[in-house]
């Protein structure tokens, strides 16, 4: 049995979907992970992107089996085309600049003001087991 959090319905891509606001909503203390992926081809239900293809066995995997009940989402940014397009609000708005990429996020308080602090995998980083344990165990706070 998974002890991830299930996957919500998230409109990430419509322009009222503020990073700031959302985060600010959906946190409660604890960090939010998302892993962010290439959509799935229409054709043959897989990721358009091979990097996306290996690495999303391996993230599945670490946060069905952690110990510890982990808030985990995992975002499609869109097909090939859409991923490139500058104005792709992953890029824009979320500042993502690759697939696949594993965020970890957390409200800190710095000097009486909330703030989004982002720690992020990316690409290879993403099918190293070692990494991932480290990005979950890093407590900045």
């Amino acid at each position: 049995m998974p002890k991830q959090t299930p996957a919500a319905v998230l409109d990430l891509q419509s322009p009222a979907a503020s990073l700031q606001t959302f985060l600010e909503e959906t946190l409660s203390g604890a960090p939010l992970f998302i892993f962010f992926v290439a959509s799935k081809e229409p054709t043959t239900s897989q990721p358009w992107c091979p990097d996306v293809r290996k690495a999303a066995p391996i993230v599945d995997k670490f946060f069905d089996e952690h110990e510890q009940k982990l808030n985990f989402l995992t975002v499609e940014v869109g097909l090939k085309p859409e991923w490139r397009a500058a104005d792709n609000v992953f890029r824009t708005e979320w500042g993502l600049q690759a697939i696949p990429t594993l965020a970890k996020y957390y409200i800190m308080d710095l000097e009486g003001e909330k703030i989004v602090a982002i720690r992020m995998l990316v690409e290879a980083e993403c099918c190293e087991v070692e990494k991932l344990q480290g990005l979950v165990e890093d407590d900045p706070m």
